[in-house]
């Protein structure tokens, strides 16, 4: 070989070496080892024993590496390198020992072991990359199927949900026949204003109703709002049903009270008319004695006056025979005893005829003066004579007066007994009349409070009647207001024509009301009237009491007159008895005057008595014209009475024809409501039956995917946790080779920069050598070059080797990319799997909540199917109870009032309207029930109306139940006043009854004072005997 050859060859060789530095500087700048550009890679490295931690940290620091910006800074660095590298190259030769070559082999298999690890291991990566791909397939594909049962579940959904439509349908349609039925059983009313609204209103909610429709997620919270809706309103029609019955059962009450109440009235009246009757005639009966009474006391007032004139025309005369006897000589004994005698008789004739008749007082007080005046005349002439005369005259005299006080007393008795007779056959005759006008009062009274018990509860039974009617209309609008929103889109003419007859037939409703309400007034006005004539004649007794206390009275002063007199009788009789035996005749003058004192006194008290017999007279005369009086007014109120009753009767009459051809219409209307009742409970029990049966297939479909879900959801976890527990094993190896390449690469760079040092140094002696060679000898064949081509050759198999972890350390950064991507791969697989989770969770969620909606549609057609049955049995109960109520109203209306007069016409007429609005509503009903079919939203409309309607009834029902309050509170006032008035007027016949009794006593205290008298008749008879003997 020429040594030209060989210099170019070394040439070649060195330019490798320099060209090697560059590569370093690469594989150091992507490691993060540092260099020092001075003195070229450093050296702290290459010691045995060095830490290399730092270049582990420097590598984890630099994970995330970008290259463009590394390959910048790379070509910048080997520029540099190779412009420093020259002129300082001689200054490391000395310091840099050589390693033996058998080492740089053991470091070249060890680093191919370690790469053949690291592709076994990449291999194994790329295996369990592809079985994580296969899984995120599996995944993909599970939750595709997930999906598609879900999709699955939200049409078995929807068809839930027609199912449920269609129910609510069919429970719509029973809900408008029933309401059609109402209809024709109470009558119709329609109110024609809200039509414009209710059709904006029904176009809004279609338009909601499609929005809503299209969003599957409210379906499932609508589905629940409608059963909640289906539930309500059936409640609803259940409450409705049963008011209705209610109001049924209390017009039926309230029309037999009212029978009853009428027929008592009219008893009532028929009573009174009779009492009053027989007390016009009792009353008659007292005018008439009264009459006969004044007749005869007029009579005897005359016969008095023409005895007195008597009277004054013989004392005349006595007197002038005085004064004759005056100037007349003593006559002998005989004819002046006679003419004393025949004096005697005619002063007792006087004084019968003045005690019997006790009548001008004061005339017989003159007389009574007169004679006193002429006694004391005769007297005083008497005294002149002599004392023979004078005791004879005395005596005489003293015969006379005892003679005269006899014949007064037993005249005085006697009248006494006539009086006291007169009193007791009048006071047992006032007592019987009076206690037969009490009676008659009571029976009066009983009857009047009877009249007003029975008025009370009539006024009673027609506000219940009026308020049900009220809430009977203001039902039948709030259903035809329901009718009329189901029905906007399908009213035609006739339908309006219908409305226009409802409405006119709804205000002959109204105008009946009014009418009741008028009537119910005049019932007001007239129980106030009777009332009113209660409370007269009332005040009538209250008079004819007091007109009896004031005669007890009377006959209480007679009576203390009558024992005054026998005082002074017994006292006069023992005055008489001691007089004769122990006082001269001349005192007898003296008592005579005492006497005839006596007698003006009772003559004084005879006229008082006149008197008050006068001022009874013009009170019974006043009492009699007030009787006339009222008896003509009783009579009249009698006759308006009659009539009144006569135009009842007829009208009476009329409203049991009426109520038979209404009963009958009931009747027919009840039949045909049974037979579509009977007809719809059995559609209702077919849907019950086939929604049961579609419940039960969705109920076990339901439980086979929740099972199918319940194993899928089983399985992806297993899967799930499978692959997190491979992915977590894999980051570990994966972390751990990461550990091991990092060392292996820091310790083959040491190495690197170790060999890159020995061979510049090795270049540079070469070349020194070279250069002296050449300088020093010719060119001449050396004996060191085959050593130095074998190194050479070791070096270039070094530089190979070199190159070889050039492309490893490539290979290195392949696999960090792939190790950033693995990782990335492993947390969007963490995050699915989160995600699956929810997935699972919702359902999870969505399966309990699908067995909620299970559950509660069950409960519900359970709550259906009950309330369907307590129907069909409530309404056959009360099919029952409205028959026996028919029969009970049959029964009753055959005593019904006056209530009903002027709606016998309107109702005929409305019963022949309600008939022919009843066969046009069936025919629309037929052309309305399939374009129906379409409006379930109007259920809202409905129910909205429904519970203004209840509002509005809840505040007339609190409206009508205070004015109720207030007309029996006042009632109940009036009956409280009714009761104290009775109260009162017994206590009084109380005290009529003692005033009775204390009268009786004064009649038997009279008894005895008459049986006083007679004793003291039989002790004047012996006085005179002993008069006699003393004569």
């Amino acid at each position: 070989m020429c040594p030209s050859s060989k210099m170019a060859a070394r040439e070649a060789h060195l330019e490798q070496i320099d060209k090697l530095p560059n590569r370093l500087t690469l594989q150091c700048i992507v490691n993060g080892i540092p260099i020092d550009h001075h003195h070229g890679p450093s050296t702290s490295t290459a010691m045995p024993g060095a830490a290399p931690a730092p270049t582990a940290s420097a590598l984890e620091d630099s994970w995330f590496w970008d290259p463009e910006q590394n390959v910048s800074s790379t070509s910048s660095s080997s520029k540099k390198d190779d412009d420093n590298d020259s002129p300082r190259s001689g200054t490391d030769l000395t310091t840099i020992p050589l390693e033996a070559p058998a080492s740089e082999g053991e470091i070249i298999e060890r680093l191919h072991r370690q790469l053949g690890d690291i592709r076994h291991q990449l291999k194994k990566q790329q295996l369990e990359n592809a079985l994580l791909n296969e899984k995120l397939t599996q995944v993909s594909n599970e939750n595709r199927e997930l999906n598609e049962n879900i999709e699955e579940l939200d049409r078995q959904h929807e068809v839930v949900v027609e199912n449920l439509l269609t129910a609510k349908k069919g429970l719509l349609e029973k809900c408008n026949r029933l309401e059609e039925d109402l209809r024709v059983m109470h009558g119709e009313a329609a109110v024609t204003k809200e039509l414009d609204e209710l059709k904006v209103r029904y176009n809004k909610l279609e338009q909601s109703y499609v929005g809503s429709c299209q969003e599957s997620v409210r379906l499932k919270a609508e589905l629940e709002k409608v059963v909640v809706e289906n539930v309500e309103t059936v409640a609803a029609l259940e409450r409705k049903l049963e008011d209705l019955h209610t109001k049924l059962d209390q017009s039926e009450q309230r029309l037999r009270t009212e029978t009853m109440e009428a027929q008592q009235r009219a008893n009532a009246a028929v009573t009174e008319t009779i009492e009053l009757e027989q007390f016009l005639a009792a009353l008659k009966d007292d005018n008439e004695y009264i009459k006969t009474e004044l007749e005869e006391t007029r009579t005897r007032c005359e016969q008095l006056e023409s005895e007195n004139i008597h009277q004054k025309a013989e004392l005349d005369e006595l007197r002038q025979k005085a004064e004759e006897e005056a100037f007349v000589a003593l006559a002998p004994k005989e004819d002046d005893q006679a003419e004393i005698e025949e004096l005697r008789r005619k002063i007792e004739q006087l004084r019968l005829e003045s005690d019997r008749w006790k009548t001008d007082c004061d005339r017989l007080q003159e007389d009574n003066l007169a004679l006193q005046k002429l006694e004391k005349n005769l007297q005083a002439q008497l005294d002149e004579q002599k004392q023979l005369l004078k005791r004879s005259e005395q005596q005489t005299l003293h015969e006379a007066q005892i003679q005269q006080l006899q014949q007064e007393v037993s005249e005085l008795q006697n009248e006494l007994k006539s009086v006291i007779i007169d009193n007791s056959v009048q006071l047992d005759a006032k007592e019987r009349e009076w206690q037969d006008k009490l009676n008659f009062l009571k029976a009066e009274n009983n009857r009047i409070q009877h009249g007003k018990d029975t008025l009370e509860a009539d006024l009673l039974e027609y506000e219940k009647e009026c308020s049900n009617l009220m809430k009977n209309n203001d039902v039948l609008i709030a259903e035809i207001d329901q009718l009329k929103c189901k029905k906007l889109e399908t009213i035609n003419e006739n339908a309006e024509d219908s409305i226009v007859i409802l409405e006119k037939q709804l205000e002959d409703c109204s105008r009946l009301n009014k009418s009741l309400d008028d009537e119910y007034k005049e019932m007001n006005k007239k129980l106030e009237e009777v009332l009113e004539e209660r409370e007269e004649l009332e005040m009538k007794v209250e008079s004819l009491q007091k007109a009896l206390d004031e005669k007890s009275k009377t006959v209480k002063d007679l009576q203390l007159t009558v024992e005054t007199l026998e005082s002074e009788k017994s006292s006069l009789l023992f005055e008489i008895n001691e007089t004769q035996s122990r006082e001269p005749p001349s005192e007898l003058s003296s008592e005579l005057e005492k006497y005839k004192s006596q007698t003006e006194s009772l003559q004084a008290q005879l006229t008082t008595i006149n008197e008050d017999h006068a001022s009874l007279v013009l009170k019974l005369q006043q009492l009699q014209q007030k009787s006339v009086e009222n008896v003509k007014t009783w009579e009249g109120r009698i006759a308006e009475l009659g009539k009144s009753l006569e135009a009842k009767e007829a009208v009476i009459v009329q409203l049991q024809q009426e109520l038979e051809r209404r009963s009958e219409e009931v009747e027919t209307l009840k039949i045909t409501s049974e037979n579509k009742v009977q007809e719809e409970l059995k559609v209702l029990r077919e849907r019950l039956e086939a929604e049961s049966t579609k419940s039960t297939t969705l109920a076990v479909e339901k439980d086979e995917l929740e099972q199918q879900l319940t194993r899928k959801l089983e399985e992806l976890e297993e899967t799930n946790r499978e692959k997190q527990a491979e992915l977590s094993q894999s980051v570990e190896t994966l972390t751990q080779q990461k550990d091991n390449l990092v060392q292996l690469i820091t310790a083959k760079h040491n190495e690197n920069v170790q060999y890159h040092a020995e061979i510049q140094r090795l270049s540079q002696l070469l070349q020194a050598e070279l250069a002296a060679k050449t300088e020093a000898k010719p060119p001449a064949e050396c004996t060191d070059c085959p050593t130095l081509r074998e190194k050479l050759a070791s070096l270039e198999q070094q530089i190979k080797k070199l190159e070889d972890y050039d492309k490893m350390a490539d290979q290195i950064q392949f696999l960090r990319e792939k190790s950033e991507i693995l990782t990335n791969n492993l947390l969007i697989e963490q995050n699915n799997q989160k995600v699956l989770q929810q997935e699972k969770q919702e359902a999870i969620e969505q399966k309990n909540n699908l067995a909620k909606d299970l559950d509660r549609l069950r409960q519900h057609l359970l709550e259906t199917e009950e309330a369907h049955t307590q129907e069909t049995v409530e309404l056959q109960q009360r099919y029952e109870e409205t028959k026996r109520k028919l029969q009970a109203l049959e029964d009753d209306v055959k005593k019904s009032t006056n209530a009903l007069t002027s709606a016998s016409i309107r109702a005929n007429q409305h019963a022949e309207t309600l008939q022919a609005q009843y066969h046009l509503l069936q025919q629309q009903r037929d052309e309305l029930v399939a374009k129906l079919n379409t409006a379930d939203d109007r259920d809202h409309k409905n129910q909205a109306s429904l519970t203004n309607l209840q509002c509005a009834l809840e505040q007339f029902q609190i409206n009508r139940d205070r004015d109720i309050e207030l007309a029996t509170a006042a009632i109940r006032r009036e009956l409280e006043q009714a009761q104290t008035r009775e109260a009162n007027l017994r206590a009084e016949i109380r005290q009529l009854q003692q005033q009775l009794a204390d009268a009786k006593n004064g009649l038997l205290a009279a008894a005895r004072i008459s049986d006083q008298l007679e004793i003291a008749q039989v002790t004047v008879a012996s006085l005179k005997e002993e008069c006699k003997y003393w004569s």
